[in-house]
């Protein structure tokens, strides 16, 4: 039963993770030199087959046999409930049963000669009715150390989740932001606000690589603006020292700090009783880019991120009436205000993503933070409350607006505020390039801004802030441009008199070819290697629509390069596609050839730079595998694009499906171990195991929310006439049953019909809204 927790393999992985960072930091307190990591083996897309392992492994101390006894021990706790990330022993046995039947744990110290290995295979002592599992042991060398844990035979739930694409990715992204105060190493760098971000620096690597931590793109404290007579530091530093109180290392329950003396806990009875410190400490602070969700103040236990980017802070509830209020972000939906709380006497739930939230302890938390009363001033005001003068509620007042210029310290161009170019200097932050680690990149538009009003700009001819963002194409193959801007002079001075005027910057023309364009999945982040050669190269494709590619060698196409990454843009009207048919992924690929010519002086021949692209995207070899691999990526595009709409009204949806899509979805539903049908079904989260089958009966049912941008991008209202609403309910429906064809497609299909129904999931896979724009 333990291994129905419902948990997502990075939470399993977590769980690992924690009791490896566990030993490291108790062998760190032993020997501040000491050092160690912890490297994870994660099989992941069509390479995960039965025979595929998970594995954790640690370069601690070590376990002696005891502790191997009381870490694998189903409901001991082999951890406190506080003063580690591990919680309790439980979270091993949950976490290797979740992820497969099979855990293996060899673990040894320094100076034995041997490892001691234990394997426990839950399907065994079920059948055999025995919980007790043999130790063995292997030879090695006295100086190895540490503990490795390998889970096979995984669950088919399991492998089914590690074959999605983008599994690598997420997990490691989510481990970045999990682990994001252990991983980074940010003291001595140019980083703004190092001094009081922190880090410490352990090394956590996935499948060969380190994963790299999220780091906060703060202002430098030494900036501040102006409020009411006071200066307010772009970043503050938070430290609140509470009374200690006794806690129970059991159960977790922390008693009221006024008892001098406690022998045993109040709630569960138990003598783990220990007296310890309290505190609230961290930092809050001013990203240099305002974002509709890359903001908020993550809550952190034991240095490990227990919620991500946290909005929670930013409401406020009336206490008289009830009404939640939030009070934050005040324009546009876009926030700045980031933080992290330390706060490693909370308890958390078993999955560890999130504190418990209806105890005084985390009143505690919100009164010290951000006060008891309203952010908004003339709520306040109206109220009877005083002004808000918390650490959170002076950051609010000082920076609530994005007005370029020195008092909300906003980047600005003379005009207005530069908030998209803000945005991707934020993301050149993130990918690690030198000169965007500071903030004097954003800075440096503050005061232009105001020079510029001043009527004394400070542009000296030494060129923009953004030196990669004006060199012409071909200038150097590492900087900025794009394929066929030949618009600059013959000096690569920029462009001419004649073409300055009105004309849209890089950035501007680039976003505006993202919005009107929709990603080709395949090419999403991909990691590409030109063809004869060792250089890799990040690729992004675009197939847009309703816009004017200017930039572009022809109208149909357009690519940038910048620092090793390569935007493709792709008309819908290339005769390639149009005329022609071909896939999207073929038309870049040959784009991509363009590109790298032109930037990277590739000068191999055309045929051969396709073929090798091609031979690196897994899913443009046409067998059934593949095809049938794309069909459940597509599916889960649709589930998704459809989220909103079941959960709106999961009742009313429900009621639309066919007695076969309930029973296919029912069916779906009950191969994932995890999953609470009731609970499912009352929530509409049932809506992650519809059949294609009930998408057919919802575009019948309800075309008018189904079709015309709802799930479908397929216009169906605005036409009056009955036969033709009728042949676009026809033709989409049509190509979902080809969806339901396609998830079951075996060998036996010969290749021409392979190829029919993958060009119907090209088709539909068109028409599915992008769920990053609903």
């Amino acid at each position: 039963m333990i291994a129905d927790v419902d948990m997502t393999v990075e939470e399993c992985l977590a769980e690992l993770i924690d009791n490896a960072l566990d030993e490291i930091d108790a062998a760190r307190r032993e020997d501040p030199g000491f050092e160690g990591r912890v490297e994870i083996d994660l099989p992941y897309g069509q390479k995960v087959t039965a025979e595929s392992v998970v594995t954790v492994t640690d370069s601690g101390r070590g376990m002696s046999v005891e502790q191997i006894r009381q870490a694998l021990r189903a409901g001991s706790s082999g951890n406190s409930r506080y003063g580690s990330l591990g919680l309790f022993g439980m979270g091993f046995n949950v976490a290797t049963g979740r992820l497969g039947y099979v855990t293996t744990v060899k673990s040894g110290r320094a100076g034995e000669d041997h490892w001691t290995i234990v394997s426990i295979d839950i399907q065994a002592m079920g059948s055999q009715d025995s919980f007790q599992v043999p130790m063995t042991t292997e030879p090695k060398s006295p100086n190895e150390h540490g503990t490795s844990i390998t889970i096979s035979r995984l669950r088919s739930d399991t492998s089914k989740r590690l074959r999605w694409s983008g599994t690598a990715k997420r997990v490691a992204t989510r481990l970045g932001q999990t682990y994001s105060y252990m991983l980074r190493t940010v003291a001595g760098t140019d980083i703004a606000g190092a001094e009081v971000i922190g880090g410490l620096g352990i090394d956590l690597i996935l499948n060969g690589s380190s994963v790299q931590p999220y780091i906060p793109c703060v202002w430098s404290p030494e900036r501040s603006v102006p409020y009411k007579g006071q200066h307010v530091s772009a970043v503050t530093e938070i430290n609140y020292e509470l009374n200690p109180a006794f806690a129970c290392l059991e159960c977790g329950h922390w008693h009221n700090e006024a008892i001098e003396n406690l022998d045993r806990c109040l709630e569960c009875l138990s003598q783990r009783v220990e007296l310890r410190d309290r505190s609230i400490r961290g930092w809050l602070g001013i990203q240099r880019y305002d974002d509709s969700s890359d903001f908020g103040i993550s809550l952190l236990r034991q240095g490990r991120t227990i919620v991500h980017l946290d909005k929670s802070l930013f409401e406020w509830t009336n206490p008289d009436s009830g009404d939640r209020l939030v009070e934050y972000p005040v324009e546009l939906g876009r926030g700045r205000i980031v933080g992290e709380l330390h706060l490693d006497h909370l308890p958390v739930n078993y999955r560890k993503n999130d504190f418990g939230r209806d105890g005084v302890a985390w009143s505690t938390v919100r009164e010290k933070i951000r006060g008891d009363g309203p952010l908004l001033e003339q709520l306040s005001k109206q109220l009877g409350y005083s002004v808000n003068t918390s650490k959170l509620g002076m950051l609010f007042h000082a920076y609530r607006r994005y007005v370029a210029g020195y008092r909300y310290l906003v980047p600005g161009d003379g005009q207005k505020g530069m908030a998209e170019q803000a945005r991707k200097w934020g993301e050149k932050f993130r990918e690690g390039l030198s000169a965007y680690q500071s903030d004097e990149m954003w800075w440096k538009h503050v005061v232009n801004h105001e020079n510029i009003l001043a009527g004394a700009s400070n542009d000296d001819g030494s060129g923009d802030d953004d030196v990669e963002d004006l060199f012409p194409p071909g200038r150097n193959q590492d900087q900025g441009g794009s394929a066929g801007d030949d618009n600059a002079d013959e000096n690569g001075d920029g462009p001419s008199d004649e073409t300055t005027q009105d004309l849209e910057t890089r950035d501007e023309r680039l976003s505006r070819y993202r919005d009107n364009g929709r990603v080709i999945p395949q090419l999403d982040g991909a990691d590409v290697m030109i063809p004869g050669g060792t250089r890799t190269i990040n690729v992004t494709a675009y197939k847009t629509s309703e816009v004017d590619l200017i930039d572009g060698a022809d109208k149909y196409s357009s690519a940038n390069l910048e620092a090793g990454v390569v935007e493709l843009f792709i008309d819908e009207g290339h005769p390639l596609l149009a005329a022609y048919g071909w896939n999207p992924i073929d038309v870049a690929a040959t784009v991509l050839h363009d590109a790298a010519a032109h930037f990277l002086r590739y000068d191999g021949r055309a045929g051969e730079f396709v073929e090798g692209v091609l031979e690196q995207i897994g899913d443009r070899q046409i067998d059934a595998a593949t095809v049938r691999s794309s069909a459940e990526a597509l599916l889960e595009g649709i589930r998704a694009a459809s989220a909103a709409l079941v959960k709106g009204d999961p009742t009313g949806v429900w009621a639309k499906l066919s007695s076969k899509a309930k029973i296919q979805t029912q069916k779906f539903a009950a191969a994932d171990a995890s999953a609470d049908w009731n609970a499912l079904e009352s929530s509409g989260g049932y809506v992650e195991f519809l059949s294609p089958r009930a998408f057919e009966d919802l575009i019948v049912e309800i075309p008018e929310e189904m079709l015309d941008g709802g799930v479908f991008t397929s216009s169906y209202g605005s036409w009056q006439d009955d036969s033709i609403r009728e042949e676009r309910m026809s033709h989409l429906t049509s190509l979902v049953r080809d969806l339901e064809r396609t998830l079951t497609a075996t060998d036996r299909l010969s290749a021409r019909e392979l190829l029919r129904l993958s060009i119907g999931l090209e088709a539909l896979s068109a028409m599915v809204v992008d769920e990053a724009k609903l």
